[in-house]
């Protein structure tokens, strides 16, 4: 149900932004730059992230902003598929996702403990960073198709 309401109020806010003069390709560029940003495996850099990139690419900033938070459990899914990939990556053993797990070590050795997640979340940034660019462009490619027909229709 909720999930029906977001996707409703996604589909209006950017068709308002057709409305009001955006281009089918910038708008599919940002929500591809918007998709991309929004899935970097790192908690609560997204919002700077997609700041930061869309002030130097010129991008709409509530636009990527919406895409940006319509994708943050998204992000929580595909955290552990980046940290296994990038284990896979460099042929490293995977870090645990098991809360109990994740505990224990903490507390056995906190510093070893930092040191095994925090690398495992760098090797994570390199696996999103290499499938990313495809994705995105792929989104682009389908969207900018999308919203150009979306646009064709509102007229």
């Amino acid at each position: 149900m909720w999930l029906r309401k977001a996707f409703d109020r996604s589909r209006q806010f950017l068709i308002q932004q057709l409305k009001q003069g955006a281009s089918a390709e910038g708008l599919a560029l940002t929500c591809a730059v918007g998709f991309a940003l929004a899935l970097f495996p790192a908690l609560g850099t997204t919002t700077v992230l997609c700041l930061l990139v869309g002030l130097v690419l010129k991008l709409n900033q509530p636009t990527l902003q919406a895409v940006n938070y319509l994708l943050a459990p998204v992000q929580l899914l595909l955290i552990p598929v980046f940290l296994n990939m990038g284990a896979w990556i460099f042929s490293v053993p995977a870090v645990s996702f098991n809360p109990k797990t994740i505990i224990a070590e903490f507390f056995a050795a906190p510093g070893i403990f930092f040191v095994n997640y925090g690398l495992a979340g760098l090797r994570g940034m390199v696996a999103w960073l290499l499938v990313m660019p495809v994705i995105a462009a792929v989104a682009y490619l389908v969207l900018k198709v999308v919203f150009q027909n979306l646009q064709k229709v509102r007229r």
